[in-house]
């Protein structure tokens, strides 16, 4: 046998070799549509992240945010660390992303992005803005309009754990007469109350603002049942105790927004986790128009028609 066949049958053992290994070990592949957004990064390749700032609302904000761009632009996203509130407070099985080590967020290319009530219209396509591989935005990305494409999925993402979850239906099941309308109201007030943040523009509703709240949502559900949740439940029993009909019984904001958003309705106040206690409800809305603070620098960063709903209900003091 000469030279050249011996190497074709060297060759051919060698291929039944490695196809005996492979079927041996069962070795399977994930399909690509899982992988997708997944892959490792490599030189050419973009990877998205986000500044991980705020508390619980302005991490929701962030996190769909983030997907939302990711999934309309086909660019895989990376969680930043920090965001632990959302960890600890939704059971995120279906949308696990990869994470990022603290010691990578050095690292990213920061890109501003400045209105933080308001719609960044690069993100349409993000690559055209971007010339670096790995791209970090900075900046609380409050639109709805980052992931109002993906609202299902984003929805699937924040779906309370367990324990939430049994705390609120436990409240639903027991104190909740049957056939009534619930209405979430949601009281901000607390740290908005410090002069410093007031002159940033963080209004608080005044309780003229939830009176007429309350009417509008009577006109529309004359059986309605109102609970209020707020971080300031002294105030909230002195001025709405006579006219709500139960008061949140929890002293966590977990578990105030999972009672919130398994309401039918919503009165929502200022502030972001407000604002999720109306997303997440998704019933009729009513939303304080004076926040933030008129002629106020947040309210410079504040597109009212990209940070609110259409349908949602604007109302003043």
């Amino acid at each position: 046998m000469d030279t050249r066949h011996l190497r074709g049958l060297m060759i051919l053992l060698l291929l039944i070799v490695v196809l005996s290994v492979l079927s041996i070990q069962q070795i399977s592949f994930p399909p690509m549509e899982n992988l997708r957004h997944y892959l490792p990064d490599f030189p050419g390749k973009i990877t998205l992240s986000v500044q991980s700032d705020g508390r619980l609302g302005n991490q929701m904000f962030e996190f769909a945010s983030l997907v939302g761009i990711g999934l309309s632009n086909n660019i895989s996203v990376v969680i930043p660390p920090g965001f632990s509130n959302l960890k600890r407070v939704f059971n995120m099985t279906e949308c696990q992303f990869p994470m990022m080590s603290k010691d990578e967020v050095g690292r990213y290319y920061k890109l501003n992005i400045p209105n933080s009530m308001g719609y960044d219209a690069r993100v349409k396509d993000i690559r055209q803005h971007i010339n670096h591989s790995k791209t970090l935005f900075k900046g609380f990305l409050q639109s709805y309009k980052y992931f109002h494409e993906h609202e299902d999925f984003i929805r699937r993402c924040y779906q309370f754990t367990r324990s939430y979850k049994d705390n609120t239906n436990k409240i639903m099941r027991t104190q909740i007469p049957k056939n009534r309308i619930t209405v979430g109201i949601h009281v901000r007030r607390g740290d908005y109350l410090l002069k410093k943040l007031q002159l940033r523009g963080l209004s608080v509703a005044k309780v003229s603002y939830f009176y007429k709240a309350m009417d509008l949502m009577l006109k529309k559900y004359p059986n309605a049942f109102f609970i209020v949740a707020s971080n300031d439940m002294q105030w909230a029993k002195a001025n709405l105790g006579s006219r709500a009909n139960m008061m949140s019984p929890f002293t966590q904001p977990g578990d105030d927004l999972a009672l919130l958003a398994n309401c039918q309705h919503s009165i929502i106040s200022s502030g972001t986790f407000s604002w999720w206690a109306g997303w997440l409800a998704n019933g009729t809305t009513i939303y304080y128009e004076d926040y933030p603070m008129k002629g106020s620098s947040l309210s410079e960063g504040l597109n009212r028609s990209e940070y609110y709903y259409k349908d949602w209900i604007p109302l003043g003091d």
